[in-house]
């Protein structure tokens, strides 16, 4: 650590995360960057959660604890950046991993371009175990215009670095939205002069937990269509015109997240046919994975070997 290094605070909303919460922890203060605090939001966790998270405060001066009635994720991210002390935010969930220089490629970004509001990285996928996939994002990574965040969440799962300054200035996640909000807030973002960027290395793992939030497809998908809604006010005319391309893009992706999730070919066929019908060019978009979902719904037995197809924005 030097006196030189700006804080960063690192924002952990935790629901009943004991499983998985150590190893998260440990990836963040594990970093390379050392001038950082943890502030880790407990929304009214009823596991071990909470003996956790005081034994880890216990050991470490950079860890903070906030409990709250249970409100989600969005009011748990709020609360913590409203408790934050840095000159950037990072964002991670309860199980998701960061890293060894996750924190300082991010900063190395940030000190050579002003203009940079938001930097995030390519994201591997593990299993529920921790055991690493194959399968990652592939997200653009520059030139992110508002009709690109409505079509696809470059940060994927919510891990992102943030200057303070960006949240002063549009302000925090709409908690009234219990999924999608990290997307919602993206998309304010870009319709300010700020800039959002990835780095093109994988820097973080993203856990394939069947029992997340967004392991619901169904709900994850009529979230999306709410985030719509609520995202249409702010930009009529970017919304108008990419609203039908972007709800063929979730279905899209829905499709080869059930795949991720072992579920039934049916499911995966909803999706696909969905996103096809609405928009046929996607067979043009995304040849590859489209064709290899394809694969998956009318050849049995086509999933375990296509899943590395999966990943990823192609």
């Amino acid at each position: 650590m030097t006196e030189a290094q700006p804080l960063i605070s690192v924002v952990i909303p935790c629901f009943n995360s004991q499983a998985t919460l150590r190893e998260t922890l440990d990836s963040v203060l594990s970093q390379s960057w050392f001038n950082l605090e943890v502030i880790a939001v407990d929304d009214s966790s009823t596991d071990n959660t909470p003996a956790l998270l005081r034994a880890y405060a216990i050991s470490d001066p950079r860890v903070r604890v906030i409990r709250q009635a249970n409100a989600g994720c969005g009011a748990a991210r709020n609360a913590g950046i409203r408790r934050a002390n840095g000159d950037f935010i990072g964002l991670i969930d309860a199980d998701d991993l960061w890293h060894k220089d996750y924190l300082t490629a991010h900063m190395d970004r940030f000190a050579a371009d002003a203009a940079l509001g938001v930097s995030f990285t390519r994201v591997r996928f593990i299993e529920n175990d921790g055991m690493p996939t194959t399968e990652g994002t592939r997200p653009k990574l520059t030139g992110l215009r508002p009709e690109d965040i409505l079509q696809d969440n470059p940060c994927g799962c919510a891990m992102l670095v943030a200057r303070r300054e960006v949240f002063d200035q549009i302000g925090l996640f709409n908690d009234k939205l219990r999924r999608a909000e990290d997307q919602e807030w993206l998309f304010r973002v870009a319709l300010t002069a700020w800039t959002i960027e990835g780095i093109d290395r994988v820097l973080a793992d993203y856990r394939n937990s069947p029992a997340g939030l967004s392991a619901d497809l169904e709900a994850q998908f009529k979230a999306y269509l709410d985030l719509i809604e609520h995202v249409r006010p702010l930009a009529p005319d970017v919304v108008a015109r990419g609203e039908r391309l972007a709800i063929a893009h979730m279905l899209h992706y829905m499709a080869r997240r059930a795949i991720r999730l072992r579920q039934a070919r049916s499911v995966v066929r909803g999706f696909l046919f969905r996103a096809l019908k609405l928009a046929p060019e996607l067979m043009v978009r995304k040849p590859r994975g489209t064709l290899a979902m394809l694969a998956v719904v009318l050849v049995p037995g086509a999933a375990e070997a296509l899943v590395p197809s999966m990943g990823g924005t192609a």
